[in-house]
C-alpha cells in the first residue's frame, strides 16, 4: 500500500535531520533519544524497579515491570539501538505496556554499545541477563513480590535488540541452555546488505544508515555467527513472532528469518504492516501501527505461553 499518511508526516516532520551516516556517534546518541517525543506518557504498573547484575564487562543496569499477580512467565526485552545509541529509557514506555497488556514481568537490560564495545560485548551482556533469569535470581529473598517461572522466558527485540534475540536464541540452543520458550524479532537486521530498494524519501533508515551501525558493531574479522542469517542452522529453536514494516530496508531480512524458520520446523508468526517505516514500535504518539504491533506482541506472546502451558500439563 502507499506510505501511510503519518508516516509520511513524520517523515516530513524530520526531513532536515542529517543522516547517522554523516553523524559523530555522540550526535547519533543525542538524537535517537528523540524517540522519547514520539511516545505517549508511559502508563502506570503496579511496580518499576531498578538493579544491577554482575555482566561480563561491567555492572549491568536492568529494570523490572510487573502490572500482574507475581508468577507466570518474564519477558526479557532487547532496545533497538543501531548497536551503538539509545538505552533503556527510550524503551520504558514500551516496556510498561508488554507488562500491562501481557500480565507478565518485564525485564528490559541497558547492554554495552559499539564502537566503544564491539561485537560480541552486547551479545555477552544478554547472555548474562538470560542467564541471571534462569537461575531464579527474581525469586530470590530481596525480591520475593517478583515471582516468575524462570523456564518460560519470552526474548523480545526490536531493531538490533531483534539481532542479539535471534543470536541469543541460536547460542542457548548450541550451548544446551537456558531454556527460552518463544522468541519476537521486530524488524530486525539480521545480515550485512540485502537491503530491500525504496525510495529514500519513503524510509526513516536508509541503507548507508545501517552500514554506518554495521561498521561499529562488527570489528574486522568477525566470527561467523556474528550476523544470525549467514550459515547457520534454525532447527529446535523456540517459536517465534516476527514483525517487518513495509516502508524498511531491512524488510526481506524479517522475511527471510520467518523463511528458514518455517523451513527449519519452528513454529512463526510473520506480520508485515503496511504502510509504516523501521522502528515503528517507539512511535506510538505518532503512528498506529505502532499500538497494533504492542497489541499483537502481547497476544502472540499470551497465546504461545499458554498452549506450551496446556502441553505440559
Amino acid at each position: 500500500m502507499p506510505l501511510h499518511p503519518q508516516a509520511a508526516a513524520h517523515l516530513a516532520a524530520t526531513a532536515g535531520a542529517p543522516p547517522v551516516d554523516t553523524m559523530s556517534v555522540e550526535e547519533v546518541r543525542r538524537a535517537i533519544r528523540g524517540y522519547l517525543t514520539l511516545q505517549h506518557p508511559a502508563p502506570s504498573v503496579t511496580e518499576v524497579r531498578h538493579t544491577y547484575i554482575v555482566g561480563p564487562g561491567s555492572s549491568l543496569p536492568l529494570r523490572i515491570y510487573r502490572d500482574g499477580t507475581p508468577g507466570g512467565p518474564v519477558v526479557l526485552m532487547l532496545h533497538g539501538s543501531g548497536f551503538v545509541a539509545a538505552d533503556i529509557e527510550v524503551s520504558d514506555e514500551p516496556a510498561r505496556i508488554l507488562a500491562r497488556d501481557t500480565g507478565y514481568t518485564v525485564v528490559t537490560l541497558d547492554y554495552r554499545k559499539a564502537p566503544e564495545n564491539p561485537y560480541p560485548a552486547a551479545l555477552d551482556d544478554a547472555w548474562a541477563a538470560l542467564e541471571w533469569l534462569a537461575s531464579g535470581a527474581l525469586d530470590a529473598p530481596a525480591a520475593p513480590h517478583l515471582e516468575v517461572e524462570p523456564t518460560r522466558i519470552v526474548v523480545v527485540g526490536d531493531s538490533a535488540g531483534g539481532t542479539l534475540a535471534a543470536s541469543l536464541v541460536q547460542r542457548a540452543r548450541e550451548r544446551g541452555g537456558p531454556t527460552i520458550a518463544a522468541h519476537a524479532v521486530l524488524y530486525p537486521p539480521l545480515r550485512r546488505g540485502g537491503y530491500v530498494d525504496l525510495d529514500p524519501a519513503e524510509v526513516a533508515l536508509a541503507p548507508a544508515e545501517m552500514d554506518w551501525f554495521w561498521d561499529r558493531y562488527l570489528p574486522p574479522g568477525a566470527p561467523d555467527g556474528a550476523v544470525p542469517l549467514e550459515g547457520r542452522d534454525f532447527t529446535c529453536l523456540p517459536p517465534a513472532f516476527v514483525a517487518t514494516a513495509e516502508y524498511d530496508v531491512l524488510r526481506a531480512d524479517g522475511e527471510r528469518y520467518a523463511e528458514v524458520l518455517r523451513a527449519a520446523g519452528v513454529p512463526t508468526r510473520h506480520v508485515e504492516y503496511p504502510g509504516t517505516l523501521h522502528g515503528f514500535f517507539w512511535m506510538d504518539a505518532v503512528l498506529d501501527s505502532a499500538r497494533d504491533l504492542q497489541r499483537d506482541l502481547a497476544a502472540w506472546i499470551t497465546d504461545t505461553m499458554r498452549e506450551l502451558g496446556e502441553r505440559a500439563a
